[in-house]
């Protein structure tokens, strides 16, 4: 199947008709995610993110749906009253850009949608908006920085899931400058240019660091593939299975990295590798054996608990930047 930005906006249109055919509930329905983008494809897959509003409580908060091995739908189900203050989610850096677009409404009642869409674009690229988008982000990981170096002993497993945490949100603090939240897919292949557009592009290389980029090679990838894939396979059929691993979504992952791999961006290709592996991991908490393939991996990389110490430095210093970022913003623009 050939993928276009057109064919994607049709197949989202085509679902909206099913989901609005002989349906009162719904209220509107939008965009979201990568199909808003000029290049919503990776390693040819990806999903179609649509929000649903709802006048009733809906039933499910999430739903994730097969469409082709390509493409996939996800679905997130909101009550109406999510959006009664709606000017805030202007500082949502994951809806608040698709909130900002006329281009994501595709279905609308009574123009309920284009009132709230007014509300979230009035003042959203303003710099005290931006400033209030990413700060969260820089906040939640030094927070969470300051929780790794913690004396209380916890398993080695819990301090690199939120050691990964805090990488992922640090790294947002400086993304959310110029742009949407990075995602899990594309937080590394991105990052760069986010970075150098705020004069930090060394810290897209401390970036890499971070997640092990140094240790890895294409053989280690070839390596550690099919424990990878088997994590997913088994996370994919657990009965507490996260929607964004469930099996419809193993090409999203597989795919996408496999062609970064191909590309020559193996580093691009590590984090999604390891964010997937890594709630994939939280999910099999309890098999032993899929606890031990994990923690060997990222043994691989670097990640072990006789170096905690040196990644908890290194990561200080990431946090510190992307804090200077966000004062050299207040600073700029007198806020």
């Amino acid at each position: 199947m050939y993928i276009s930005s057109e064919l994607l906006n049709k197949l989202a249109r085509e679902e909206v008709a099913r989901a609005t055919r002989g349906q009162h509930d719904i209220v509107a329905i939008y965009l979201t995610g990568s199909a808003l983008t000029e290049e919503p494809l990776l390693g040819g897959t990806t999903d179609i993110d649509l929000v649903f509003v709802h006048k009733e409580d809906p039933p499910i908060e999430r739903e994730v749906r097969r469409l082709s091995y390509e493409v996939s739908y996800d679905i997130q189900h909101h009550h109406q009253s999510f959006y009664t203050f709606h000017r805030r989610l202007r500082l949502n850096p994951w809806l608040g850009p698709a909130l900002s677009s006329h281009q994501a409404i595709l279905y609308d009642t009574d123009h309920w949608l284009e009132f709230i869409q007014a509300g979230v674009s009035s003042s959203y690229d303003r710099p005290e908006t931006v400033h209030a988008r990413a700060l969260p982000f820089a906040e939640r990981a030094r927070q969470q920085w300051f929780d790794l170096g913690d004396p209380q002993e916890i398993q080695y497993s819990a301090w690199a899931d939120l050691y990964f945490k805090t990488v992922f949100n640090a790294a947002n603090a400086i993304a959310a400058i110029s742009g949407p939240a990075l995602t899990t897919r594309r937080l590394l292949l991105d990052f760069g240019p986010r970075a150098e557009s705020v004069g930090r592009l060394p810290q897209a290389g401390a970036l890499a660091r971070l997640v092990g980029t140094e240790e890895a090679s294409l053989d280690l990838y070839q390596e550690w593939r099919p424990c990878w894939e088997a994590a997913l396979t088994a996370a994919g059929q657990a009965p507490d299975c996260p929607p964004s691993l469930l099996p419809v979504r193993k090409p999203y992952y597989l795919a996408a990295c496999d062609a970064m791999v191909e590309s020559g961006s193996l580093h691009a290709a590590l984090w999604p590798l390891l964010e997937s592996w890594r709630l994939a991991a939280q999910t099999l908490n309890e098999d032993a054996a899929q606890q031990e393939a994990w923690l060997a991996f990222l043994a691989e990389l670097g990640f072990k608990p006789e170096n905690k110490t040196a990644l908890i430095s290194a990561l200080d210093a990431f946090i510190d930047e992307a804090q200077n970022v966000l004062t050299e913003w207040k600073t700029n623009y007198g806020l």
